[in-house]
């Protein structure tokens, strides 16, 4: 018989899959969630778009990260914990947030002069009201 015979019943081993120990930050709510949940707010009313890429960084890495039992429990409406929301619901905020940054590129804003004459006239009421002190201090 050959040694390299893989018919052999004896040499085959079933394969048992066994799932990975929970974390010990997977079970509590950690302080990833509630930044991953208020970053793409705070890119859309900052309009920065440091925190709006960040935000869709971090969003994309918490949907792939996320375990299927929480992905099922959200399916069934029986949440972790009520304020969490979903991992797509997440992405989904983000890129709002980063679009939101970059409307400027498609609606341009336009941005008003100051007006030269506003600041002379008031830099000429000071002028004239420091003269008439003087002259009537000299008077005096």
């Amino acid at each position: 018989m050959t040694l390299n015979n893989v018919a052999r019943p004896d040499l085959c081993v079933s394969y048992k899959k066994i799932a990975p120990p929970k974390g010990l930050y997977s079970a509590t709510p950690s302080i990833s969630g509630v930044v991953n949940q208020s970053m793409p707010m705070a890119a859309i009313f900052l309009r920065n778009k440091f925190i709006a890429w960040f935000s869709l960084i971090q969003s994309v890495h918490y949907y792939l990260n996320t375990d299927e039992d929480i992905i099922v429990a959200y399916k069934e409406n029986k949440a972790p914990s009520p304020m969490d929301q979903p991992p797509a619901i997440k992405l989904f905020m983000s890129l709002i947030g980063l679009c939101v940054c970059y409307m400027n590129l498609v609606f341009p804003q336009q941005i008003a002069q100051p007006s030269s004459s506003g600041s002379k006239g008031n830099t000429e009421t000071t002028i004239e009201t420091t003269t008439e002190v003087e002259t009537e201090t000299a008077k005096q």
